[in-house]
């Protein structure tokens, strides 16, 4: 049961509609700054700030207690325009962790919610494109973005029925959060023209880091898989 943590930017579109109409721009400057804020106070803490929508966001937060949760939202509430709303949970499945969450942002009241569990390994799976550079080579930019787009929503409704999430990390690369008992089930799912670094690791950042080495070790021809697990002991 890996934790996860929800925040949500509190009165979004109020705030928005009170910028006036030449406001898109300063839109994406705050949402920028917010991201660059919360993903540095989670990674101090070996947490991780999922991408996602920039109204919420996503952190996989593993080892990160309900006073440093707290610590968290002081820090980054005066930086937003209303302040934010945090919800912590332990689920199996993160798909169904998410949900719960929120559920809870509309329905209990307080600026922070915290519920213990049993925290467990992250399992962490970072997909690479093939031949993504050679495709915008022969197409454009634009085009290559998006077939990107096309495989990220065809490998995210595999993921999500299997309870787990994705993110778009930019470049030809994704990032997948599965329980670990649909793990292989993902990976026969997967399509052929998708390779994939896989890293388990209780600490967050310890699975995207053993998520990526693998990936490095398939892409450098070391050995012929589509597909390499790492764990903790391997490092």
């Amino acid at each position: 049961m890996p934790r996860i943590t929800v925040i949500r930017l509190l009165k979004y579109r109020k705030w928005t509609e009170e910028l006036g109409y030449d406001r898109e721009w300063i839109i994406q400057k705050k949402q920028a700054r917010t991201y660059d804020i919360l993903q540095t106070l989670f990674s101090k803490k070996n947490g991780f700030v999922v991408p996602l929508r920039y109204d919420h966001y996503l952190a996989l937060s593993n080892g990160i207690d309900k006073e440093t949760h707290q610590e968290i939202l002081t820090e980054i509430d005066p930086v937003t325009p209303y302040g934010v709303k945090i919800v912590s949970i332990a689920h199996k499945y993160p798909a169904i962790g998410q949900l719960i969450a929120s559920r809870l942002l509309e329905e209990k009241p307080g600026k922070i919610i915290y519920l213990d569990g049993v925290e467990d390994e992250n399992v962490v799976v970072h997909i690479d494109f093939n031949s993504v550079t050679m495709y915008t080579e022969m197409t454009s930019i634009f085009e290559s973005y998006m077939r990107i787009l096309e495989l990220y929503d065809i490998v995210t409704k595999y993921v999500f029925q299997l309870g787990g999430i994705t993110s778009y990390l930019g470049g030809d690369n994704m990032l997948a959060v599965v329980p670990e008992n649909k793990l292989d089930e993902l990976l026969e799912l997967i399509p052929s023209y998708l390779k994939a670094g896989v890293g388990l690791s209780y600490v967050p950042r310890k699975a995207l880091l053993l998520a990526s080495k693998a990936l490095t070790i398939i892409r450098s021809g070391k050995v012929d898989k589509r597909f390499l697990i790492l764990r903790d002991e391997d490092v």
